[in-house]
C-alpha cells in the first residue's frame, strides 16, 4: 500500500495554486465590477486624489478576500481532483488499497486550514482596515479627520417581559458630554412623558440634563403640561450609558469579542436583536464555509471522470449560487424573527454540507 503521510503531502501540494487561482479570479471580478465605481467616485465626482481613492478600496481588500476564500476552496478542489480523475492517478490510488474517504483527509485538512486562516483574517485585519478605510474616506472627502464620539445615538430600554420602557436618542456623544437628547418614557404602557435637552452630562449610572424641558401627556397624544429645567438627573441607565460608550464601531466593524462584549449590555438591558445574534453565529460560520465547500468539491471534481465535460465547474457554480443564495434569504430570515438566529447562519453550511455528504457517499462505492 502506498504510504498515506505520502498520498496526503501529495495532494495538499496540488491545491495551493488552484486555490491562489480562484481566489485571484474571483476576488478580481468582484473587485471589479463593485470597487472600481467607487473609485471612480471618489476621484471624479469628489475629486478625491487617485491614491487616496485607491489606497481606500485596498482597505476594503481583505473583507472582499475573506467572501471569496470560499469560492477558490470550491474551485481549487474542483480542479486538483478533476485533474487526478482525468490522469487516473485516483485510480492507481484506489487500486493500491486507499480508499475515498481516506483520500478525503488531505481536502479536509486543507478546508480546515483555510477556514483558520479566513476567520483570522475576518478577526484581525478587517475590522482594523474598514475602520481605517471610513477615516480616511472622512478625511478625504470633508479635508478633516472623522470626529470623535458617536452621533445619532438610540437605545431602546425593556422590561422583563421585553415591553419598552424608556426610548433614549442622543444627537451626539464626544466622549464626554450629550447633546440634542430626548428620552421617551413608556413605563405605563403608552408614551406618557416625553424629556428633551439641549446638553447633559453623564456618569456610569446617571444623566444629568441641561437646559430642557418635560412634556407630560395624557390620552394617546395630548399634552397636559410643559416644565423646564436647568438640571435634571435621569437615573437607572448604566446600561445605557455602557452601550454609548462601546457602540462607537458598527456592529458589522466589530471583531466577535467586541461584538460579544456589546451583546451582553444588549442582552442586560433586555434589548438583545436577532440581527445581532445572526451576525454573531455567521463570524463562525461563513469562515468554515471553506471547510464545508471542500467537502463538496472534491466529489464535484469527479464529474467528469476522464472526459473534457465541464458538468465539475457548473455544478460548482450551482453550489456557489446555492450557498449565496440561502445566505442572503436565511439571514434575511433570521433577522426578522422568522426563523432561529443560530440555524440561519448555519443552514447554508447544513445545506452545502449534506449535499456534499451525499455526493461522497455515491462517489465512494
Amino acid at each position: 500500500m502506498i504510504g498515506t503521510k505520502l498520498v496526503d503531502r501529495y495532494i495538499a501540494n496540488e491545491f495551493w495554486q488552484p486555490l491562489l487561482f480562484g481566489i485571484g479570479v474571483v476576488t478580481g471580478v468582484w473587485f471589479g465590477a463593485d470597487q472600481l465605481k467607487t473609485v471612480f467616485n471618489l476621484v471624479t465626482k469628489a475629486g478625491v486624489p487617485i491614491d487616496q481613492a485607491l489606497m481606500i478600496i485596498g482597505l476594503h481588500l481583505p473583507e472582499i478576500i475573506v467572501m471569496t476564500i470560499p469560492i477558490g476552496v470550491l474551485l481549487g478542489t474542483l480542479i486538483v481532483f478533476n485533474r487526478l480523475s482525468a490522469e487516473s492517478e485516483l485510480l492507481a490510488l484506489r487500486t493500491s488499497g486507499v480508499s475515498f474517504y481516506r483520500i478525503m483527509i488531505a481536502p479536509l485538512m486543507f478546508g480546515l486550514i483555510t477556514s483558520i486562516v479566513s476567520f483570522g483574517i475576518n478577526e484581525t485585519i478587517v475590522p482594523y482596515a474598514n475602520r481605517n478605510a471610513k477615516q480616511l474616506e472622512f478625511r478625504a472627502l470633508y479635508k478633516s479627520d472623522l470626529p470623535v464620539g458617536q452621533a445619532n445615538f438610540t437605545y431602546l430600554e425593556r422590561g422583563k417581559d421585553l415591553s419598552l420602557n424608556r426610548i433614549f436618542y442622543i444627537g451626539f456623544y464626544n466622549g464626554q458630554a450629550i447633546f440634542n437628547v430626548i428620552i421617551l418614557d413608556f413605563t405605563r404602557n403608552k408614551l406618557g412623558q416625553i424629556i428633551s435637552a439641549a446638553t447633559g452630562k453623564c456618569t456610569d449610572s446617571q444623566w444629568t440634563l441641561e437646559k430642557g424641558r418635560t412634556y407630560v401627556l395624557a390620552g394617546d397624544s395630548d399634552i397636559t403640561r410643559i416644565m423646564k429645567f436647568e438640571n435634571l438627573v435621569v437615573p437607572g441607565i448604566k446600561n445605557a450609558q455602557s452601550l454609548l460608550q462601546t457602540q462607537k464601531v458598527a456592529p458589522k466593524d466589530m471583531s466577535i469579542s467586541e461584538l460579544t462584549a456589546y451583546m451582553d449590555i444588549m442582552k442586560r438591558g433586555n434589548g438583545l436583536s436577532n440581527d445581532l445574534l445572526v451576525r454573531f453565529h455567521q463570524k463562525i460560520s461563513q469562515p468554515l464555509a471553506c471547510l464545508i465547500v471542500a467537502l463538496a468539491g472534491a466529489p464535484l471534481g469527479l464529474l467528469a471522470r476522464r472526459s473534457r465535460s465541464n458538468l465539475g465547474l457548473i455544478y460548482s457554480a450551482v453550489i456557489v449560487f446555492i450557498y449565496y443564495a440561502l445566505q442572503s434569504s436565511s439571514g434575511a430570515l433570521g433577522e426578522s424573527g422568522r426563523l432561529d438566529p443560530m440555524i440561519a447562519a448555519w443552514l447554508p453550511n447544513i445545506v452545502i454540507g449534506s449535499l456534499g455528504m451525499m455526493i461522497l457517499y455515491f462517489k465512494a462505492k
